[in-house]
């Protein structure tokens, strides 16, 4: 029985497994499903295709020579259909993203129906267009050093002729990297004539609550008042973040001038056109060693107001890190407070779905440029103003 063969089918197989059952009530489970979507959830033809391809090296070089491991090629082509069924659960996101776009207005649906279904992404998990965007990295937008840069990407031929995004990426409020999620967006939007900024923020033990969202007003004061020089448009700003990002995005989004989060720079207006959130956490952060300080609640659904500006919360729904219930919740309540919001559940997505260019996150790219044009559109009042 080849060895090296065992092994690899049990570690495939393992990891399919992982993003094939129940959501697991398990926190190690849970953890581990989380790493391993990562790249199995997003990309697993490419395992499917390493699965087979030792399988037919094992049978040509004689190793399968037994009833035991006739009973690994029965194993690994298992193990593909399970990893086929995970990639086949990946198209159903186009449907959902477009269902909450036209919950907005139907009219507004104009990548998500005149594109096709990204199929482009399977060949090319790191093409994120790089070579159509001008880089410019560690831009400092605060007084905080390595934690206050920022990063924009816009095009490298011609002018920025689109609206601004502003991204800020996850790391459970005590660390990640602004060069990690949300690359297809931030590449992609700028080829096609955005400008796009990444930033790094302050982060737990040295940082607590309302710190996260002082450093991203921080990043719209700089977009404000230095950012012409990179395309930036002052009058079409919209946040995005990545699961903690998403908190920090939401909270920004629903405390346009408050004073108490711009110290120093109170009179710059920190207000933004629309908002998304990929995965986001929307509670309150009372826990661990976060200690929020101050008298503002850590949590956008207690700082919901009406007239905040339009949302797009796109969740999967086998998030084992942050709950797609938490999504829901945030969602009912903005739309009770009279606030457009768009709400997509990807079904069969996990936590971090935007780490790579896969199908899925393809067409969530697709679903934010429509919900900004829809948001920019005479059919929308903003609530910027």
């Amino acid at each position: 029985m080849p060895v090296g063969y065992l092994i690899l089918i049990l570690l495939i197989a393992g990891f399919a497994l992982l993003q094939l059952i129940p959501v697991p009530r398990n926190p190690l489970v849970r953890v581990a499903s989380f790493w391993t979507s990562m790249v199995v959830n997003e990309q697993p033809h490419w395992f499917a295709m390493l699965l087979l391809a030792s399988t037919g090296l094992a049978i040509a070089s004689g190793d399968i020579d037994s009833p035991a491991g006739w009973l690994l090629v029965g194993a690994a082509a298992i193990a593909v259909i399970g990893l086929i069924a995970i990639a086949w659960r990946m198209f159903p996101a186009r449907g959902a993203l477009r269902g909450a776009i036209s919950d907005l207005d139907p009219a507004a649906l104009q990548n998500l129906e005149g594109r096709g279904p990204g199929l482009a992404a399977l060949a090319a998990p790191f093409g994120f267009g790089r070579r159509r965007v001008e880089f410019t990295a560690g831009i400092p937008y605060g007084p905080a050093g390595e934690r206050n840069l920022l990063d924009v990407y816009r095009p490298r031929k011609g002018p920025v002729t689109g609206p601004t995004l502003i991204y800020l990426h996850g790391g459970g409020f005590k660390g990640g990297s602004r060069k990690r999620e949300g690359q297809l967006a931030l590449y992609r939007l700028a080829a096609r004539g955005w400008a796009c900024v990444s930033a790094s923020y302050r982060v737990s033990p040295d940082a607590q609550f309302p710190d996260y969202p002082i450093d991203l007003k921080r990043v719209i004061a700089w977009a404000r008042e230095d950012g012409a020089r990179f395309g930036v448009d002052p009058d079409r700003i919209f946040l995005a973040g990545s699961s903690a990002g998403g908190h920090i995005a939401a909270t920004v989004a629903l405390t346009a001038n408050e004073p108490l989060l711009q110290p120093g720079f109170e009179s710059v207006d920190t207000s933004v056109a629309g908002t998304i959130g990929l995965y986001g956490y929307y509670g309150g952060l009372e826990y661990g060693s976060l200690r929020p300080r101050g008298p503002l609640p850590s949590s956008p659904r207690d700082l919901i107001r009406p007239g905040a500006p339009p949302f797009l919360i796109v969740h999967g729904d086998r998030d084992t890190i942050v709950s797609v219930g938490i999504a829901r919740s945030f969602v009912k309540r903005l739309r009770e407070a009279g606030i457009e919001a768009a709400y997509a559940e990807l079904p069969g997505a996990q936590h971090t779905f935007d780490l790579l260019r896969s199908v899925r996150n393809q067409n969530v790219t697709d679903a934010i440029e429509d919900f900004a044009a829809w948001v920019l559109s005479d059919r929308s009042v903003t609530g910027s103003d």
